[in-house]
């Protein structure tokens, strides 16, 4: 781990809307330093790795048009990039789009 990222990665985390409460109540902030951040459980290889949050964010989105729920969008300790991911806590409905 590089230190840059891990400072970027704790500032994405404290930046977020409801910062404490994953740090101290369900402690899921502390999930950017697992290897399974990095390293999908499923497969063993790393995940995809996106160069910049925006860039993450439009898949994200498009993840959730998709599958029909929240994605959000980290930025890894491990590596240079961002990741998407989900947790059993924000299985939310995506937003609908009227067309």
């Amino acid at each position: 781990m590089k230190t840059i990222n891990i400072v970027l990665a704790i500032f994405n985390q404290l930046t977020r809307k409801g910062a404490w409460r994953n740090i101290f109540v369900t402690h899921n902030a502390f999930g950017i330093f697992s290897k399974y951040s990095h390293i999908s459980r499923r497969s063993g290889k790393p995940k995809v790795a996106y160069p910049s949050k925006h860039i993450a964010e439009k898949a994200a989105e498009a993840m959730g048009k998709k599958h029909g729920v929240h994605f959000s969008v980290y930025k890894c300790a491990w590596c240079d990039g961002w990741h998407i991911g989900k947790n059993s806590e924000n299985k939310i409905p995506a937003l609908k789009v009227e067309e």
